[in-house]
């Protein structure tokens, strides 16, 4: 006779943290894709935080013209040069910064001749550095960063189970184990969509808090990546809908450490897969992760982009169409909290089992990340 009275608690749960990734489910899409590298440390707590530090500009408009022979120059946007670098202005004429000071008043020499005027509003670009051999250290420029954080959501559900079954489940009977894997990836489904629509949201009474996804993140840290696709009318040319996503890895160029990848919804598909053949096209590439991987899309920029389409049962991507960096975001349970199951009780032959998983998302760079929305779907 199997008794449980005795069991440590770890006895008495299914971790099936691992079952779930394998699944080839693709309503599960963004849970096989995503995953925990961008954490630098283990989630211990319902907040999780983390700075982010903005990249040092390369260029600026300057805000006074500059006569010939002059100098010295004004920049609107501090800290794109330092001593010892390289810079060159509107006319490709080359310069060595000698001094800083303010981060914007900027004293230099010309690699050659007499330095050449510049209008207000024109752009110099720093291009390289020019330090002389053993020279000294300078004040560098600083770089302001920004400190991000957000919180952990719980998601539950229950499951009522026969004592024959119970006694299945204890002794790893692998019929018991689908049936609440099964379960468990409804729930996926709910992580998923709070993974690109959650608010962060914080209820200190109840001691309730939920993570924000995708969309919450670049609505509150980079609201200039969000874009109007047009609607309807976007899609009367090929180049009304290339020219809309190209709008978006324009405005992700300068932040995204790896390619992006672009999410779509099935509405959306239905449409863009009849854009110019030269431009989107169909190719599964032999270890393309995860399966909603669907078509490439041919960037100016980054070239060939892999179109994901996110399937899911309520729509939630009917009217978005994502740029994404995917270096840049990830999930990760707390500490022991990942998707397990643990008894709570019996009642007459049947127990009482609970499924709980605690999950936060952590958005590294979000101006590393777009949507449209109005796509006219």
């Amino acid at each position: 006779m199997q008794t449980t009275f005795g069991a440590n608690s770890y006895d008495l749960y299914v971790n099936i943290e691992d079952k779930i990734q394998k699944y080839p489910d693709p309503r599960l899409e963004l849970l096989k894709r995503w995953d925990g590298k961008n954490f630098k440390k283990a989630v211990n707590s319902h907040e999780y935080r983390w700075d982010i530090r903005d990249f040092r500009p390369v260029s600026s408009t300057i805000a006074t013209a500059i006569a010939s022979g002059a100098t010295t120059l004004i920049l609107n946007t501090p800290g794109v040069l330092q001593v010892n670098e390289l810079f060159k202005k509107p006319d490709g004429e080359q310069c060595v910064v000698t001094a800083v000071s303010g981060g914007v008043q900027v004293t230099f020499r010309t690699l050659a001749g007499t330095p050449e005027s510049v209008e207000i509003g024109e752009t110099v670009t720093r291009i390289g550095g020019a330090a002389p051999q053993g020279s000294r250290m300078h004040d560098g420029s600083a770089r302001g960063k920004t400190p991000l954080f957000n919180y952990t959501s719980i998601i539950t559900d229950y499951l009522t189970l026969s004592d024959t079954q119970e006694q299945a489940l204890i002794r790893g009977d692998e019929g018991s184990d689908e049936q609440i894997v099964t379960m468990q990836k409804l729930k996926g489904e709910d992580l998923q969509a709070q993974l690109l629509l959650g608010q962060r949201t914080a209820d200190d009474t109840r001691e309730t808090y939920t993570l924000g996804g995708l969309k919450y993140f670049i609505d509150t840290y980079a609201s200039a990546n969000v874009i109007n696709f047009g609607g309807s009318g976007t899609w009367s040319t090929d180049a009304g809908v290339i020219g809309k996503l190209d709008d978006g890895f324009d405005k992700i160029a300068a932040k995204a450490f790896d390619k992006p990848v672009m999410y779509v919804g099935a509405k959306f598909m239905r449409k863009f897969k009849n854009v110019q053949d030269e431009t989107t096209r169909t190719t599964l590439r032999e270890g393309a992760r995860g399966v909603g991987f669907v078509r490439t899309y041919l960037s100016h920029l980054f070239g060939d982009i892999d179109v994901i389409m996110i399937q899911d049962r309520a729509g939630i991507m009917d009217d978005l169409v994502f740029l994404v960096d995917e270096s840049q975001v990830g999930y990760k349970a707390m500490r022991n909290r990942g998707w397990k199951v643990e008894k709570q009780g019996k009642s007459g032959d049947r127990h009482q089992w609970m499924m709980v998983g605690e999950y936060t998302a952590k958005f590294s760079v979000p101006e590393s990340m777009v949507y449209l929305y109005n796509l006219g779907v």
